[in-house]
């Protein structure tokens, strides 16, 4: 199993900037073709280790309890790293 970890900007409804990881992991399955590689559906959490849930559109998320809402910053173009 492999986890693949993507690190995202957020901007929360009290105005800070926060750190969101969207996790995703990879198995690989055995089929009578080989081995096939799967992806499970990406999880995202807060810096600090809470996870996040969608919260209406595809850029927008919540913490569990609803406390603090989250929208990615969408990367710059031509942006590294």
């Amino acid at each position: 199993m492999q986890v693949r970890t993507d690190v995202y900007r957020a901007q929360g409804d009290d105005g800070q900037i926060y750190i969101v990881f969207r996790r995703t992991q990879i198995v690989s399955v055995k089929t009578p073709y080989g081995l096939v590689k799967k992806q499970r559906e990406p999880k995202f959490y807060l810096g600090n280790g809470d996870l996040l849930e969608c919260s209406g559109s595809y850029d927008t998320f919540k913490t569990v309890d609803g406390k603090l809402v989250l929208r990615l910053i969408p990367a710059k173009a031509g942006a590294v790293g």
